[in-house]
């Protein structure tokens, strides 16, 4: 497959961003998915805190190509020690296959800091978890906080194409029975029940009006259920689905970044004002560069992580001016129209532009 072993020992942070650490551990949790236990140092214990849901980032040499994908933690923050990641083999994967064939205990990767806006908040309504295959990865870390950190009714919706995929099976078994009061698990086989529909969806949930929701699986399974919820009349903010796209590989990355800059090279930027942490910083717009790239040139500390469009760490709102996404993997439609933006793929074209990160 043309996949290079990494040799990374604990050092400073690379170049492009990333942390090394060391795999602790490796678990085979069915004959195509397993779990990646990794160690952090104590030095990188706040930077690699994270909520119930988010994800890392891995850069993995491929036939000379650093390539990166992010996988879920499955772990919670409120209960396990260490941050796991549970990768299933995708027919055609580098990176996945790479995971499941080659990394071991003791081996070290290259990992970004945690992102994503896939996670658990705080409240109190009922929690509706549905999980395709491995999407069950974010939602098993947002059901395990969610128990030990409040007193919601949890239903778990869970869709495999038999019983041998299924991810976690004997920890979901003990879970519902130490908690059968406020935790109910619902397995979806396709080999048994067929595809998930939108009927049955509607009467899954059942009961569970007002809910917040959680979604992550395959697309259709993910559009069979948003559609089935909205239809109900649920609110599209308590309705959250997670979508990961792999990005394009670094050659793709460099055309498109210089088609992007080549779009605003007319753009006379003047000033960038930059709401950070409750103060107001007023910088110079650098000719073609992203709104990312300003703000680290004048030594603004603004959210980021992968750079690369996919993760939306450095999400910000548009408050003034006009600007140009290049490339987006994250934002919703929704989030678009209320003026959201990527910092590291977008481009001021007007001569003041006003962005606001959220605290």
């Amino acid at each position: 497959m043309g996949t290079q072993q990494l040799n990374l020992t604990p050092a400073e942070a690379t170049t492009l961003g990333g942390y090394r650490l060391q795999v602790a551990e490796v678990i085979d949790e069915t004959a195509d998915a397993r779990s990646l236990v990794l160690h952090v140092p104590a030095e990188l214990h706040e930077r690699f805190r994270y909520k119930p849901g988010q994800f890392l980032s891995f850069r993995v040499p491929v036939a000379g190509k650093l390539l990166t994908r992010c996988y879920s933690m499955a772990s919670s923050p409120d209960c396990d020690a260490l941050p796991k990641v549970t990768v299933k083999r995708v027919e055609g994967g580098r990176v996945s296959n790479w995971m499941n064939q080659r990394v071991q205990a003791g081996d070290w990767l290259e990992v970004l800091p945690p992102a994503g806006h896939f996670h658990l908040t705080a409240g109190d309504h009922d929690l509706v978890l549905f999980g395709g295959g491995s999407g069950i990865t974010p939602v098993f870390s947002i059901l395990k906080s969610a128990l030990r950190t409040s007193q919601r009714r949890i239903k778990l919706i869970y869709a495999n194409r038999d019983d041998s995929s299924v991810i976690f099976r004997d920890e979901l078994r003990q879970l519902a029975k130490a908690n059968g009061e406020r935790l109910e698990v619902v397995h979806v086989l396709d080999s048994l029940h067929g595809y998930l529909t939108a009927e049955e969806v509607r009467h899954l949930v059942r009961g569970h009006s007002g809910a917040e929701f959680f979604i992550c699986g395959p697309g259709p399974f993910m559009d069979t259920v948003e559609r089935a919820l909205l239809a109900l009349g649920e609110a599209p903010a308590r309705i959250h689905v997670e979508r990961f796209v792999s990005p394009p590989d670094p050659d793709e990355l460099l055309a498109q970044e210089a088609e992007a800059r080549a779009a605003t090279a007319g753009s006379a930027c003047e000033v960038l004002a930059v709401e950070l942490d409750g103060r107001l910083h007023e910088i110079a717009c650098r000719p073609g560069d992203t709104l990312l790239q300003s703000c680290k040139a004048a030594g603004l500390d603004v959210p980021s992580s992968c750079e690369e469009g996919f993760c939306g760490a450095c999400m910000c709102k548009v408050q003034e001016g006009d600007t140009l996404l290049a490339r987006n993997d994250v934002l919703s439609a929704q989030e678009l129209a209320e003026g959201w933006t990527l910092a590291c793929q977008s481009r001021p074209t007007s001569a003041r532009v006003r962005l606001q990160f959220p605290d």
